[in-house]
């Protein structure tokens, strides 16, 4: 049983959101952070890197950046950036894109969800990154980006996000070409049938935001007295049906002294390959996984008698490693080996023929996407996915609904 908590937002002052709000801090370039902060004194950056507004420049876990960062957040609040709500509610999100609505609902929920696996990952996390998290997040204080989740949908809830919807937004703009809206939900009839709604529903599942989530169960075990804020954390659900998941390709830096003859000799032994045609080619099923190398495009299908009905080998991440990464090109962990780099598939195969026909590396693979049903499958089974396997849309802004852990 999923239980979600309404809580006492920050939000934007209404007419200052867009102004307030930003991309996550590492879909800047440092160049482009520096610029927005000096030009931009309400951007929510300010509150993550105050310290660049008078050209100066420290490391995220020096602790006392942490603190001015924390001091800012309040400056925001007292001088009428950022408003504190009086009520517990739940937010309604909804992103807009030409081709694609997502819309999910933004609440808190409790960290011991975590460990009576409530919350299902797909994804390892780092011990010290998430100590890292924890002690930012313990100075700090705040969520500002939710955790994303996602579960398998229901009619009903759906059918309730349509009627709260159909009120006049709270904010209603545009950022980095995407449509944003946002309603807020505090009437306690309607908070509770919401929390009615998610209590039949078994499980949420992460889908971006591993690190996140991790970090703040650590916090919230650490903390001498355990019921306050800060034992629960900042979520946004979104219904499988609201998001997209996309493929995680690989590139390689070299082809491990392999000439292009030898390397395909070796992947025929596991591969029908067959060079393609054209300038763009991507894999068309299950069990195909496109090579882009030299100038040319490639298919390699998994020979029939090469697969089986193991859960981890239905994983085409998998196969690209037991099959090609490891015994051919010599990438033993995939996770910190500096030859291999990752490209979200939402850029397309032309992104890995760009990387390749430029010289930044040899050789791109392209992947099937990952279906919701091999991802449930996996969450559910307790296994874990191979380091940027999924790529999930959309991508959040920083700073539209905070979350103070000590208030």
């Amino acid at each position: 049983m999923v239980e979600l908590f309404p809580f006492k937002g920050i939000l934007p002052a209404k007419g200052k959101v867009s102004s307030v709000v930003s991309r996550p801090f590492d879909k800047y370039t440092s160049e482009e952070v520096e610029a927005e902060v000096r030009k931009n004194p309400q951007s929510f950056l300010n509150i993550i890197k105050p310290e660049l507004a008078n050209g100066k420049k420290t490391r995220p876990d020096n602790p006392e950046a942490q603190k001015k960062s924390r001091e800012k957040f309040l400056s925001f609040i007292e001088n009428g950036t950022l408003v504190r709500q009086d009520l517990e509610q739940f937010y309604v999100y909804r992103q807009t894109k030409s081709h694609f609505v997502h819309t999910g609902i933004i609440a808190a929920i409790d960290a011991t969800a975590y460990s009576d696996g409530t919350i299902k990952i797909h994804e390892q996390t780092l011990s010290k990154k998430e100590e890292k998290l924890k002690d930012y997040l313990q100075v700090v204080g705040i969520n500002a980006e939710p955790v994303m989740f996602t579960y398998q949908h229901k009619s009903s809830l759906d059918d309730m996000i349509g009627r709260l919807t159909a009120d006049a937004p709270y904010a209603d703009f545009n950022f980095d070409e995407k449509q944003h809206q946002f309603w807020i939900v505090d009437k306690p009839e309607i908070l509770e049938e919401i929390k009615d709604q998610f209590r039949g529903i078994e499980n949420v599942y992460v889908a971006d935001g591993h690190h996140r989530s991790a970090s703040s169960v650590l916090l919230a075990e650490s903390m001498k007295e355990k019921d306050g804020p800060w034992s629960r954390f900042l979520g946004i659900f979104f219904p499988d049906h609201n998001l997209q998941l996309f493929e995680f390709n690989r590139l390689v830096k070299d082809s491990n002294g392999l000439s292009t003859g030898e390397m395909l000799s070796e992947l025929a032994g596991d591969f029908i390959v067959e060079q393609i045609p054209g300038n763009i080619y991507k894999p068309r099923h299950l069990h195909e996984i496109s090579m882009y190398t030299d100038g040319h495009w490639y298919s390699l299908k998994l020979r029939p008698d090469r697969q089986n009905n193991q859960l981890s080998d239905k994983l085409d991440a998998n196969l690209l490693s037991k099959h090609i990464l490891d015994p051919i090109l010599g990438v033993k962990d995939l996770r910190n080996d500096p030859r291999v780099d990752f490209i979200s598939g939402i850029k397309g195969p032309e992104a890995l023929k760009e990387q390749v026909d430029r010289g930044k590396f040899a050789i791109a693979f392209g992947l099937f996407p990952v279906s919701f049903d091999q991802f449930f499958s996996f969450s559910d089974k307790g296994k874990i996915m191979p380091p940027k396997t999924t790529w999930f849309e959309p991508k959040l802004l920083n700073g539209l609904v905070i979350y103070d852990i000590y208030h």
